[in-house]
């Protein structure tokens, strides 16, 4: 136990001296980028604050990344300093150094989970809205945080232009046959909520039949029971990995129910435990490449496998993203693929290593 708590500290060391360096240089790399932006009234305070949550952000995104390239070089500084074969020595098999580097990465990984869910979640959400209203155009925040206006749910379906208290503003409403027809539309200055409908003021009323208009009644009011409520039409908008997962999930339901696209809520549904516990099989290859016999230049080379790591990781994401996006394969592949490849090619490794090591303890024996 006294071993594999020193092998634990030793990669959480490494592991926090990795995480900062990396959020440094992202940072650093983003400010240069992001630099002629700021100027106007208030510029320093808003500048401060984009970057503090800029910061817990991008050091979510970081981590994974982070994660990788500490246990790749925690094995090479251990070899570095002959502690490796002082652990195999001791009777020890690499098996146990895997379990605990793995071990403790699980465990970083499950407080990324909690970090985001807690933190970063709402400060990734309040870094974007500060660089669309005080370092972007102003017009462009309407197009991130507009509130959905087109819903549909069973027969009926909704057009609400204006949000007014809980009820909306000149609103259409829709409601269809059973074989998809228009069989009337309503349409109203105000839509209102009521304890058993909904109350619609002013309102027109077009019958169809069959495609055709049958007639148009007009009235101050109209009552009509609905099975919507308020609550029914809060749909969020923007990026769905910035609601916190109650939230996620609460929006995947009212999707689907309302009949609208969830494809990229449910991905995001997968990706957000898929995304933190990436770190885990992709730690498993670096381990496995930073214990791979005749090895030279232990950290430099850790550290340049951990960055192709890194962007081989991401890039698989972003693919296999793009064909979840667009149908091809489900949500739940498209966020758990990534963790296969490689749980695949860190067990790859392994055995070819072992039956390397075993080839060569049998060839002395076959020429004696």
């Amino acid at each position: 136990m006294i071993l594999d708590r020193y092998l634990a500290r030793t990669y959480a060391r490494i592991a926090l001296s990795t995480f900062l360096a990396i959020v440094a240089v992202v940072l650093v790399i983003d400010f240069a980028d992001r630099a002629y932006s700021f100027r106007g009234e208030g510029w320093f305070q808003n500048m401060l604050r984009l970057y503090a949550n800029l910061a817990i952000d991008l050091g979510y995104q970081a981590a994974p990344s982070a994660f990788l390239v500490a246990a790749g070089i925690t094995v090479s500084s251990l070899r570095a300093q002959g502690e490796y074969v002082a652990f195999l020595a001791l009777g020890n098999r690499p098996g146990r150094l895997i379990a605990v580097l793995l071990g403790t990465v699980s465990v970083f990984c499950l407080g990324l989970l909690v970090l985001h869910e807690t933190v970063a979640a709402d400060a990734a959400r309040r870094a974007e809205e500060i660089k669309i209203r005080d370092f972007r155009r102003p017009q462009n925040i309407g197009a991130y945080f507009q509130q959905s206006q087109w819903f549909r749910s069973g027969k009926w379906v909704y057009n609400l232009r204006e949000r007014e208290g809980a009820g909306f503003r000149n609103v259409t409403l829709y409601e269809l046959g059973d074989d998809f027809s228009l069989v009337r539309r309503i349409d109203a200055e105000a839509m209102l909520p009521k304890s058993d409908g909904w109350r619609f003021e002013h309102a027109r009323v077009a019958s169809f039949r069959a495609g055709e208009l049958q007639g148009i009644e007009e009235g101050e009011a109209l009552e009509l029971e609905l099975p919507e409520r308020p609550e029914d039409f809060q749909l969020r908008t923007g990026r769905p990995r910035h609601l916190p997962l109650r939230e996620l999930l609460a929006q995947i339901r009212l999707r689907q129910r309302l009949g609208l696209e969830d494809v990229g809520y449910r991905q995001e549904l997968f990706r957000r435990v898929a995304f933190p516990f990436s770190a885990v099989p992709a730690s498993l290859v670096a381990i496995r490449l930073a214990m791979r016999r005749n090895r030279r230049g232990h950290l430099a080379t850790s550290l340049g496998e951990g960055i192709l790591l890194s962007l081989l990781l991401w890039t698989l994401f972003t693919i296999f993203q793009a064909f979840g996006l667009s149908g091809a394969i489900s949500p739940a592949v498209s966020g758990l693929a990534p963790l296969a490849v490689f749980f695949v090619l860190g067990l790859g490794l392994g055995v070819f290593q072992d039956l390397s090591f075993r080839r060569r303890v049998e060839a002395p024996s076959s020429a004696s």
